[in-house]
Formats: C-alpha cells, structure tokens, sequence
C-alpha cells in the first residue's frame, strides 16, 4: 500500500482509543517512522537477513566534494533519502554494487566492503593491502556518515571512471517515502508497528482492548 494509506490504516486503528481523531497524520507518520526503526532492529537482532524484501535500491553518482578528497583517493555520493539505523558498520545501508554493462564488459568487477569511518581512516593510513593503491583490483571500503553521505576508501580516479555510478542497496526511513509511495515494511509485523505506534503517542488501550491470552478457566 502506498504511505498515506498506511498512515490512514494505522490512523483508523486507533479510532477505539482516540475517539476525537487529536492525532493529526503528520503525528502519526512520525509515530510509525519510530516504530518501524524500532522493528527493523529488533528483526536484525534475530536474523540479519530476515528482512531484505524491505530494501530499497538506489543509484548515486561518486563525486569529490567538500567532505572527501580525490588527492587521498577518498570519494563521496549523496543520497536523497534517510536510511534506517542498525548496529552494524554502515547502519542500513546493506550493499553496494558497480556492476554495470561497463564492468561487465570491463571484466574488472570490485567488491565493496564495508566499514565505519574510523576503520576507514585507520585502514586506509595503514600499509593494508586493502587499500594499496597500485592494485587495480582491490576491494573498496565504504562507510555512511549518517547524514545522507557514503564515503568510498581507496577509491582511485580510474575507479571512479568505471565505478562512477554505483548501486545502494538500504532501508529507507519511513518519513523518506513520498506519500504515493508504496512502502515496504517489516513483514508480518503490523501488530508490533501498532502497538509501539500507541507507545509513542502515548495511547493506552482501555482494558476491552489490551489482548489476553491468559486461561480464564
């Protein structure tokens, strides 16, 4: 479904409780922008893979800018999105892929790999064959800022004329979705998206409607 019908639908699952309709759609979105962050990591603590449907694939264009420098073979790519936060190295931004028709053709595919900034700079700083940068062939790191910026290490200039536009496999912030978007969201997990909805807007449910599974007899 697209996001304000999602928003509508969680919306309207609140009626029972929220009889004045007080919470306004930008309230909500909100609310569910917390709520599926918080899913997202609690599915990557239990299986990191369990939710690569929900990815989103983007291209970005490899530039040098204010922030990188092509003279330490650093380069940078803007995103237009928000990512989603998740304990790992580049949070969740989960792949990054050059291969185009011109690396196929090229037969000169790298591998990504990646990695915080600290590790970055330490890496790159060091003598690691990681990053030396007479190899043409050598994987390269990459590590998210967290302020819509990717940083590639050991990125050389010959790099970036055949890996200029590169593929961003992440999860995108619910807030980032247009609102004729259609949203991919946590599998099988609109009760929990609900429940930590009503958390955060501070609802709670009367006792008709807290569910109870206890034995009554």
């Amino acid at each position: 479904m697209t996001k304000i019908e999602y928003i509508d639908y969680i919306r309207n699952s609140l009626q029972m409780v929220d009889k004045t309709s007080k919470f306004h759609r930008a309230q909500v979105e909100t609310a569910i922008n917390s709520a599926t962050n918080t899913v997202f990591y609690e599915l990557f603590q239990k299986n990191p893979k369990s939710f690569r449907k929900a990815m989103e694939r983007y291209a970005v264009t490899v530039t040098a800018d204010v922030t990188t420098t092509s003279a330490l073979n650093r380069y940078g790519a803007s995103l237009t999105v928000d990512v989603v936060d998740l304990p790992r190295a580049t949070g969740g931004i989960l792949e990054v892929d050059s291969k185009t028709t011109l690396v196929e053709l090229s037969g000169l595919y790298t591998q990504f790999v990646p990695m915080t900034t600290m590790q970055g700079e330490q890496m790159y700083n060091s003598e690691s064959a990681l990053f030396r940068k007479s190899t043409t062939a050598t994987p390269i790191g990459f590590s998210y800022s967290r302020t819509r910026q990717i940083e590639f290490w050991g990125m050389r200039a010959a790099d970036v004329l055949l890996h200029g536009q590169v593929y961003v496999r992440l999860l995108k912030q619910f807030t980032s979705y247009a609102n004729t978007d259609n949203v991919n969201m946590p599998y099988g997990q609109d009760e929990r998206i609900m429940e930590l909805v009503r958390q955060y807007l501070g609802v709670i449910p009367p006792k008709d409607l807290i569910n109870n599974n206890r034995d009554n007899g």
